[in-house]
């Protein structure tokens, strides 16, 4: 299952965790791991330079 779906999701406002994927994510963990998934190059790989992409809900 491919995890791109978590620069998809918006973490929602007045909670504290959120469950993706059967694992638990504080705000802090969901916008470092939100950060890292916008590293990944199409073939899931991690890019050497940090491409801020845009991403359109």
């Amino acid at each position: 299952m491919s995890k791109r779906r978590l620069l998809h999701i918006i973490f929602p406002q007045n909670v504290a965790h959120i469950y993706i994927d059967g694992k638990k994510y504080s705000r802090k963990e969901f916008d470092k791991a939100k950060q890292l998934e916008m590293r990944r190059d199409k073939f899931g790989r991690f890019a050497s330079s940090a491409n801020m992409k845009k991403i359109l809900y």
